[in-house]
């Protein structure tokens, strides 16, 4: 037994052995290469594009296929291809269609989408732990796209995992100041979002408080309203302290049915309003709504704490 031991134990060093000189002679595949850097080109819009890169270290793209691998050949001798795609829809926990989206091939009104996320988006970030992976832009962005969804809608952004999408690129050349402001703030506010919710969730517990318990004793979020529901369908969300309604589900007014938005949107909505930084016009138009203007303040102290975290 003892000459079996000494046996085995003899044979798992020189295993080692041959191991440890395999290790030696190790080296990178290259097959994981990094996607997301970008190099100089003589193209005016690509090398725009990594100009800013230069600047803030995330990639601006404006096609979903954002890379090309050759993997050699397979048992028939054809080369193996491999492409690295975009996926705003990538989770670790879901494979489901939530964001549909239609690539621009307009390289000239590409530029000035370019040019709008390089002086609107990034200066409104105040700190790179905000950004995102990489931006996209995209002519048309449809949420909530999945093929069994009776209720989609568009809008001008959406943070995913691998990139965060800003659609009307066509479209951003011929808008007012004013729009653009608007639109900016929209996308930087789900980046501000993102972190709050994912890093910072204590800086928003008094805000989503005031839905939870404050404006009834019922937690007003994701929550069906009707005629006989408790609390009662209102014409006017803003009385429950909301600036808008979830798009995904019915709305009529005539048979008196809404759901109220989630905590994620009802936080994107306001923190796009503070970062408009326009409390004259915001009183203006919800000035006569408690809950909107508490809830409104209340924000703008989660973000001003949080800016200063981040600085």
């Amino acid at each position: 037994m003892r000459t079996k031991l000494l046996y085995i134990i003899g044979l798992w060093g020189c295993l080692s052995l041959f191991g440890c000189g395999d290790d030696d002679n190790l080296s990178p595949s290259d097959l994981d290469g990094d996607w997301y850097v970008l190099t100089d080109s003589e193209d005016p819009l690509d090398h725009l594009r990594y100009t800013v890169y230069q600047t803030y270290g995330i990639p601006v793209f404006y096609n979903d296929t954002i890379g090309s691998q050759n993997r050699g050949v397979d048992y028939t001798g054809l080369p193996i291809i491999y492409y690295e795609v975009l996926n705003p829809n990538y989770s670790i926990e879901s494979s489901t269609e939530y964001a549909k989206y239609e690539l621009s091939y307009d390289r000239e009104t590409i530029i000035v989408g370019v040019e709008f996320i390089r002086d609107e988006v990034f200066p409104r970030l105040v700190s790179s732990k905000l950004y995102p992976r990489s931006f996209l832009l995209v002519n048309k962005l449809t949420l909530n796209a999945s093929g069994s969804s009776s209720y989609q809608h568009e809008e001008c952004a959406y943070r995913g995992m691998m990139t965060s999408c800003v659609s009307l690129v066509e479209e951003i050349g011929e808008m007012t100041d004013a729009e653009i402001k608007r639109m900016a703030c929209e996308i930087a506010a789900e980046e501000y979002t993102t972190y709050l919710m994912e890093n910072s969730y204590s800086l928003l517990e008094t805000f989503l408080n005031v839905c939870r318990a404050e404006v009834t004793s019922v937690n007003l979020y994701a929550l069906a309203l009707t005629s006989s529901s408790t609390p009662p369908y209102v014409d006017d969300l803003e009385e429950y302290g909301f600036l808008s309604y979830n798009k995904e589900t019915q709305y009529s007014v005539s048979s008196k049915r809404v759901t109220t938005v989630g905590e994620r949107a009802d936080v994107v909505d306001y923190v796009t309003e503070v970062l408009m930084e326009d409390d004259e016009a915001f009183e203006t138009e919800y000035g006569s709504y408690e809950y909107v203007m508490k809830k409104y303040e209340l924000m703008k102290t989660a973000m001003e704490n949080l800016k200063a975290a981040l600085k």
